[in-house]
């Protein structure tokens, strides 16, 4: 299990220099955040760089859109504040199986 734990701190070389510049991409605020910075390396790691890249645009446009002033980190692991912005795209009302 340990291994599927990515360790910011123990990756180098073109890993990291890649990191850096999917970083550039981040709101300002959330540069820092470590944990967002921990996802952000586990996609590059799993899709590569093109689709992690993609993956933040669309974000990044989402949070924009919905006008989410919180963390990044929360807005992209948070389903429900999506839904909550945009509407559950199934249709169904909060609470409907």
């Amino acid at each position: 299990m340990s291994e599927k734990v990515i360790a910011l701190e123990n990756t180098g070389g073109p890993f990291q220099t890649i990191l850096r510049r999917v970083m550039r991409m981040v709101p300002e605020r959330d540069k820092n955040d470590r944990k967002l910075q921990r996802l952000l390396a586990f996609r590059l790691k799993i899709d590569g760089e093109a689709a992690t890249s993609e993956y933040l645009i669309r974000k990044i446009r989402e949070l924009v859109d919905c006008a989410y002033t919180g963390s990044f980190y929360e807005f992209i692991k948070n389903d429900i504040i999506e839904k909550e912005c945009f509407g559950d795209p199934s249709g169904d009302p909060p609470g409907t199986a």
